[in-house]
């Protein structure tokens, strides 16, 4: 019999089935967005630069611009000065998750993922979220 160890990403997984969310055509998220159950800060997304109104958008650190990098289903852009906060809160996070959303050394495989309506975030695969953006881009363009 294997013995159990408990691990944090895996146990915060929601099943696919589990994430329908309602909205502008029914989003699913995807299986591997991991869910946090950490509390963020109110209004997170707007101390890591992100002024825009979409429901989805994703942000990492990006070493060679020095600074976080967010993207949302129709645009992208650099939050000048928002390295302190993605450091000081987000990194420690995704540390304890077991996630790469990037830092001085080296490139994001991970980002932080925040649903503004449901008022939720995820760690997600880097190119999981883009996938799921672009979609969203997709649905959102058929309105």
């Amino acid at each position: 019999m294997k013995p159990f160890i408990s691990n944090v990403v895996s146990r915060h997984r929601a099943a696919p089935h589990k994430n329908r969310i309602a909205g502008v055509g029914t989003a699913e998220i995807p299986y591997d967005f991991i869910e946090l159950t950490e509390c963020l800060p109110p209004q997170n997304e707007r101390q890591l630069g992100y002024f825009g109104d979409a429901r989805f958008v994703a942000f990492r650190y990006e070493p060679r611009a020095e600074d976080v990098i967010w993207c949302d289903d129709r645009s992208f852009g650099i939050a000048t000065g928002a390295w302190q906060v993605f450091f000081d809160e987000i990194v420690p996070l995704a540390e304890l998750y077991g996630v790469n959303a990037g830092n001085h050394g080296r490139a994001a495989q991970h980002v932080l993922m925040f649903d503004r309506v449901r008022h939720t975030a995820y760690f997600a695969p880097r190119e999981s979220a883009e996938a799921f953006l672009s979609h969203r881009s997709e649905l959102m363009a058929g309105l």
